[in-house]
């Protein structure tokens, strides 16, 4: 008996932390920083941009090694800008959260093909910043159709052309609209 016992003591202090490393493998797994590299760029702090919307946008992003096709569905209320990335068939790949300039992204499937960041600063470079405004280094904006924004990132390694299905201004809170 004394020796079953043993050997289940034995067996449970072998499984619990190769049980724990596991778990906690899984969980780093999810956390492994995205594919690509964050690329720099500006972003116009929530409390400079006009008014509320939301935009869907289709978007390609293409590069060595990348082929990216999703839909971008961005929101503006107040002083936040919320940015959700959906694959193909519409499930949830990322949400950005803007506030001011802070940032925090959401990745409930994990790694993903580029950093969400990027996403969001071309769309502010296809929808925020204003025409006007000095080009920045190693980075080519395309306005090709209207509706339709083309970035080549040189520094980067890759091009995203961002084109505009829908656009609507939202009501004030408690109004109505669409």
């Amino acid at each position: 008996m004394a020796r079953a016992a043993a050997a289940a003591g034995l067996c449970l202090a072998w499984l619990l932390p190769v049980m724990g490393c596991a778990s906690l493998g899984l969980g780093l797994a999810r956390a492994l920083p995205d594919a690509g590299h964050e690329c720099p760029g500006p972003l116009v702090p929530t409390q400079e941009i006009e008014g509320d919307f939301r935009i869907r946008q289709r978007v390609r992003v293409q590069g060595a090694d990348l082929d990216w096709r999703l839909e971008l569905v961005a929101q503006k209320r107040g002083d936040e800008l919320v940015l959700v990335g959906l694959d193909t068939f519409g499930g949830k790949s990322f949400v950005v959260t803007q506030r001011g300039t802070d940032v925090s992204v959401e990745r409930p499937r994990g790694r993903l093909p580029l950093p969400p960041i990027d996403l969001l600063r071309d769309f502010h470079r296809a929808r925020l910043i204003s025409e006007d405004a000095p080009p920045e280094p190693g980075v080519r904006l395309e306005r090709p159709n209207l509706g339709e924004v083309s970035i080549e990132h040189e520094r980067c390694g890759y091009r995203a052309l961002l084109v505009t299905l829908e656009e609507a201004p939202l009501p004030p809170r408690g109004g109505t609209g669409p």
